[in-house]
């Protein structure tokens, strides 16, 4: 026991607790430090793909708009064309609202279209327009099959892609953002009617 009645906590190592005197730190490698140091390009690839997206959306919709001129009879392929038209447009109003978020169309998109908002989702989306594309009749579009063959392999191609990615490589979606304008405000500051 320590002089003059003090208890044993106030003098070092004079414990009778049984306890170390000192504690000593040990310096042990992990590896977390051995990592190299890499630029985080994920925003990169993000605004790469969504440029390609773009490009493919005109392809289709010029697809779509060429096989209307060329149909003269057959009122499935008018039907199939229209719908190309249709589903490029969304997809490049999505990308559009990715790029420069517009509040209304947003949450319009986000409602009726919530599948785009994930990358698996809109890989999907991808893979179903690209079988549109090469479903056309070749016979319709005489010189111009190229584009179909560019459309339709092009969105198949760009589907798989992000399916591939994001199952192999995860972390490159990790920091993929949603606009999200648009979702916190009512509807009678936007000037559109939820129930429609």
């Amino acid at each position: 026991m320590p002089p003059y009645g003090e208890p044993d906590w106030a003098t070092p190592g004079a414990s009778a607790s049984g306890a170390p005197a000192e504690v000593t730190s040990v310096s042990v490698n992990t590896g977390q430090g051995n990592k190299a140091l890499t630029k985080d390009r994920s925003k990169l690839w993000h605004k790469l793909i969504s440029l390609l997206l773009i490009v493919l959306c005109a392809a289709m919709v010029a697809l779509g708009v060429f096989v209307i001129m060329k149909n003269k009879n057959d009122f499935a392929e008018w039907f199939i064309a229209s719908y190309m038209i249709l589903f490029g447009v969304l997809l490049f109003l999505y990308e559009a609202v990715w790029w420069c978020t517009i509040g209304p169309l947003n949450r319009l998109i986000r409602k009726n279209f919530g599948f785009m908002y994930n990358i698996r989702g809109k890989a999907l989306y991808l893979i179903f327009v690209a079988c549109l594309c090469i479903g056309i009749n070749k016979n319709l579009l005489g010189n111009l099959d190229w584009l179909r063959w560019i459309s339709g392999i092009g969105w198949g191609v760009a589907g798989v892609g992000l399916l591939f990615l994001s199952y192999t490589n995860p972390q490159l979606f990790e920091n993929y953002y949603i606009p999200t304008k648009g979702m916190t405000s009512s509807p009678a500051d936007d000037g559109i009617n939820e129930t429609v």
